[in-house]
């Protein structure tokens, strides 16, 4: 059968016409408008997420054992900052230090005292800071807080605390909670506060909105 040029070529048109109004119906099917892309695009973003970072603390990050004194801190429920603060000033952070009374390690324990929480190694730093943690948090609640209570009783025993009622007049007390008092103040105002993600997100999305 013959077919003329003439409808070949009319049929080929229309073919390519349906084709190419296919085409875009397609591609437009899956084509999202800008704004939508972008803030998909955002969300898809780890930063996107709701659960902030943690704050950051140079100075404590820098510290020795740094990161067996955020375990044992984290465990017992204090800051680490209060335990950075106590070894610091009872050992300058020094494993083999022992007291003339008798005190051992970085939280310059007493055996007596590190018993009590079930540790028997202070020469070994993690059990030791465990047993300080531990103390500074029991004490914690004993005083109900209030630390400079909780530090003289860490220095002198919570009898001499319940016995003065307060901070006892020992020199070495009286020395010793505004010098761990400050260290922990500032360790404290060393910590950055965490970018807060949505923030920034919200920022990042209105700016990509504007262009």
């Amino acid at each position: 059968m013959r077919i003329e040029a003439g409808a070949v070529a009319a049929l080929l048109s229309l073919l390519l016409a349906a084709s190419a109004t296919a085409g875009e119906d397609s591609s437009a099917a899956y084509r999202l408008s800008p704004g939508v892309a972008q803030d998909s695009q955002l969300r898809l973003d780890p930063s996107w997420q709701l659960t902030p970072p943690a704050a950051r603390n140079p100075l404590i990050e820098s510290r020795p054992f740094a990161d067996a004194i955020a375990v044992a801190a984290g465990d017992a429920g204090i800051e680490p900052a209060l335990l950075h603060a106590v070894v610091r000033i009872e050992s300058d952070y020094r494993l083999d230090a022992v007291s003339s009374a008798g005190a051992v390690g970085l939280g310059q324990l007493m055996p007596g005292t590190a018993r009590r929480y079930g540790v028997e190694r202070l020469d070994v730093a993690g059990p030791n800071l465990r047993a300080a943690a531990r103390h500074l948090s029991f004490l914690s609640d004993r005083y109900k807080g209030e630390l400079p209570l909780v530090l003289a009783a860490y220095n002198a025993g919570e009898g001499a605390v319940d016995r003065f009622g307060g901070i006892p007049p020992y020199p070495e007390t009286q020395a010793y909670v505004p010098r761990v008092l400050a260290e922990y103040e500032l360790l404290k105002a060393a910590t950055r506060p965490a970018t807060r993600p949505w923030q920034l997100q919200a920022e990042r999305l209105a700016a990509f909105r504007a262009e």
